[in-house]
């Protein structure tokens, strides 16, 4: 005897057409259902959606939330772990195309978008060097350290040796505060002042120190610090 089709067949047949008719019409919960259905094709992924939404407080917090965490949620496991580290990854590396055609940083907020996407949701602080040539052409977009918590050794010897390297004429500082707070600290001012000068002596130009968080990040820059 042949098994009936399972009851939320239909209503996921329903959803993918008003997706294809109107996407703005679906709800948060509506669009991480569909979603989840690509890992969980043999489960009502409505429920869980719904969970999701009100563990993590929106679509754009559960979608941005560590793969690690979502075993916590009751029906999903290592392969929905493994689809948001595909997300989270094909993220940052979109954000990250100017590399990749050599493109002109032409304002603040492409640089903002790029390092948002790669550092934004690490639980640990790292600390990465974008350089440019003498058109603000990006050239690498490259972790130089990692460290814990709440703390990475930052050493302006290898930062300007990297530049060097890549015979780059321009360097912009990025790192990560993972406890949500983008103020930069005396240590961080210190660094900056540090790289700074030692890379005037060198040639090269220091255009900024952007420290991100996952909600906001804020820039030495726009503070006056540089």
């Amino acid at each position: 005897m042949r098994e009936a089709p399972a009851h939320y067949h239909g209503h996921r047949r329903r959803l993918r057409e008003r997706l294809a008719a109107d996407p703005r019409a679906l709800s948060d919960y509506e669009l991480l259902e569909l979603l989840l259905t690509h890992v969980l094709p043999r489960r009502d992924t409505k429920p869980i959606a719904k969970d999701m939404i009100t563990r993590f407080g929106s679509l754009a917090d559960a979608l941005h939330a560590d793969p690690d965490h979502l075993a916590e949620v009751p029906g999903l496991g290592e392969a929905a772990a493994s689809l948001w580290r595909t997300l989270r990854e094909c993220s940052a590396r979109a954000a990250c195309r100017p590399l990749a055609v050599r493109e002109k940083f032409s304002s603040p907020d492409q640089v903002r978008d790029m390092v948002c996407s790669r550092l934004g949701h690490l639980t640990k602080e790292e600390f990465w060097v974008i350089l440019v040539d003498n058109q603000n052409r990006l050239i690498r977009f490259e972790r130089v350290f990692r460290g814990t918590v709440d703390q990475t050794a930052a050493y302006p010897r290898e930062i300007l040796e990297l530049a060097l390297r890549h015979h780059a004429s321009g360097l912009i500082l990025v790192h990560n505060h993972p406890g949500g707070d983008p103020t930069p600290s005396r240590q961080d001012r210190n660094l900056t002042e540090t790289v700074g000068r030692l890379a005037t002596d060198l040639g090269l130009r220091l255009l900024d120190h952007i420290i991100v968080t996952g909600r906001s990040c804020s820039s030495f820059r726009a503070l006056g610090l540089i």
